[in-house]
């Protein structure tokens, strides 16, 4: 036991794989609203999207592809039936089951690209405020349809998702795997994000986002720079998404409600908007804060839910953030591209002192 922590391997895989999920929507987001300013108020939308992919399809895909029929059993109600038969068919399949885990996460960034694409019409012809609230309905609707439509991902009592990994037989060993697969992801958003945005194109996001007529003015295309922004952060919301529905293991409508999208705001509020780093910094604050609380809530003996304190710490935290560090903990640095004649002038000069 550390620090009342019964099992801390387990705490802290958990506490890291949340932090990679969260990551990779907070970064996301940051590449909308940080950098280019849209209100992405309906952000679980897209996130939603990626884990309802993979919620409804994992069971369905491998029973077409090993050929089990499905006739006669209902995909909710027989879903702990259906999920045992897909697990155990991929446990015996690596090859399968890893073609298939790599199809989901394409698909759930395929359909979370497809619906930024969608969700990019309003954005051109709506101001910011309306943009907003209409994202916001949006994000509303993809979770009533999941709940009450119970073909898509069980309705109200949700879907179990079969283990795409079931062939590594150790745990330890396949928990260490999803953590790296998850992690490796984390990793990889972040730098395909840091790289867009310290090329022109970052350059271009902060020009719109700082004076959209300015920017029109020296002919720089505002629409489809919206309509490309949305489409790549809806995208990796999407896959972030479908690793949330990997790694929980089910996927229940209920889980993806406007809060989720209020989370990624604060990340990046706390972390720094048009700062990358910054928004995985929120993310780590925003997990680790709400893990221990989870964690030590029963060391106490109050009248209500303890996790409702974590609302109320962030509540408090976003408002002293806003008021003292408007900025975020690491505020917006200037973009920097690098000078390859430069460096090539230097290298020559070395090399130059380096001759006898």
């Amino acid at each position: 036991m550390v620090l009342g922590i019964v099992d801390p391997v387990r705490f802290l895989i958990d506490l890291l794989a949340f932090f990679a999920i969260y990551s990779m929507l907070s970064v996301s987001l940051n590449l909308e609203y940080g950098y280019l300013g849209i209100p992405n108020l309906g952000k679980v939308l897209f996130f939603a999207a990626g884990a309802f992919t993979f919620g409804a399809l994992s069971s369905r895909l491998t029973a077409y592809i090993f050929g089990a029929s499905l006739a006669g059993l209902d995909f909710t109600k027989d879903n702990a039936v259906i999920v045992a038969t897909a697990t155990s068919l991929l446990s015996k399949n690596p090859v399968t089951a890893i073609g298939l885990f790599v199809l989901l996460l394409g698909l759930g960034t395929a359909i979370g690209g497809l619906l930024g694409f969608v969700a990019s019409y309003p954005a051109i012809k709506l101001r910011e405020d309306y943009l907003g609230i209409t994202l916001l309905i949006a994000g509303e609707l993809m979770r009533y349809v999941g709940k009450y439509y119970d073909p898509m991902v069980g309705g109200t009592l949700g879907v179990a998702v079969p283990s795409t990994l079931s062939w590594i037989e150790q745990s330890s060993l396949r928990e260490l795997v999803v953590l790296a697969i998850l992690l490796g992801f984390a990793g990889l958003t972040w730098f395909a994000v840091e790289k867009l945005v310290r090329a022109p194109f970052g350059r271009m996001l902060r020009a719109v986002r700082d004076h959209e007529v300015a920017s029109e003015a020296f002919g720089k295309n505002v629409v489809q720079i919206r309509m490309t922004t949305l489409i790549v952060g809806s995208a990796l919301a999407g896959l972030a998404g479908a690793l949330y529905a990997f790694y929980v293991g089910a996927v229940v409508a209920d889980d993806f409600t406007s809060g989720k999208t209020f989370i990624a705001i604060l990340m990046v509020t706390i972390g720094g908007r048009s700062n990358n780093i910054g928004s995985m910094l929120g993310a780590f604050i925003y997990v680790t804060t709400f893990a221990l609380i989870r964690q030590y809530k029963y060391y106490f003996t109050v009248p209500f839910d303890l996790n409702y304190l974590a609302v109320m710490i962030f509540g408090v935290i976003l408002l002293i953030m806003l008021l003292r560090r408007p900025a975020g903990l690491l505020p917006e640095t200037p973009s920097k591209t690098v000078d390859f004649r430069e460096i090539i002038k230097k290298m020559k000069a070395s090399h130059k002192k380096a001759e006898p």
